[in-house]
């Protein structure tokens, strides 16, 4: 796929959009605009701009965040890639929000379970019901908090910014 100017600057300001705002919204637990965000761009920009998106950006946070490693940059790219991919192949054609918005529960709890992976291997623990168990547990209420700002951000928002986002799109490659 062949990108031009055009498309690396409108990547690049998606990127620093869902940048901005988790790091605006970083004080309150889980309570962020990023999944609403990859369903728009999935849903308007195709899979390949949103991964390209997803990579940029999960680098930059894990660098400001310090958490660049092997052990948790890998599972946040594919946990964020879940929602393209869902978005992109399952739901394609679909533009309700209460599909999406339930597309957003999906994404938002893959994303969360695919970090039991790097939590048992930081625990250097053989997978055990136990640790899995605690883990769940553990994040249990920070999962709900992440599935309901997604799905309630989905639902309240998303038709507006499409709306928006298609204006911005037209007058961008017009």
């Amino acid at each position: 796929m062949k990108f031009s100017i055009k498309d690396i600057v409108l990547v690049a300001a998606c990127i620093s959009i869902i940048f901005v705002q988790e790091q605006i919204l970083s004080f309150l637990p889980n309570i962020q605009l990023t999944v609403l965000l990859l369903v728009l761009f999935s849903k308007k920009l195709g899979f390949v701009k949103t991964s390209i998106i997803i990579l940029i950006h999960t680098l930059l946070d894990c660098l400001i965040t310090g958490s660049l490693n092997l052990y948790y940059f890998p599972f946040m790219v594919l946990g964020w890639l879940s929602i393209p991919l869902i978005c992109c192949t399952f739901f394609k054609k679909t533009n309700s929000t209460l599909i999406l918005g339930t597309v957003g529960i999906i994404g938002s709890l893959i994303f969360s379970w695919i970090f039991i992976i790097p939590n048992i291997l930081v625990a250097n623990s053989t997978v055990n019901l136990s640790i899995i168990t605690y883990y769940l547990i553990a994040d249990l209420p920070f999962e709900a908090i992440l599935a309901c700002s997604s799905f309630l951000s989905i639902i309240w928002l998303y038709n507006h910014c499409s709306k928006v986002f298609d204006v911005v799109l037209n007058k961008f490659y017009n």
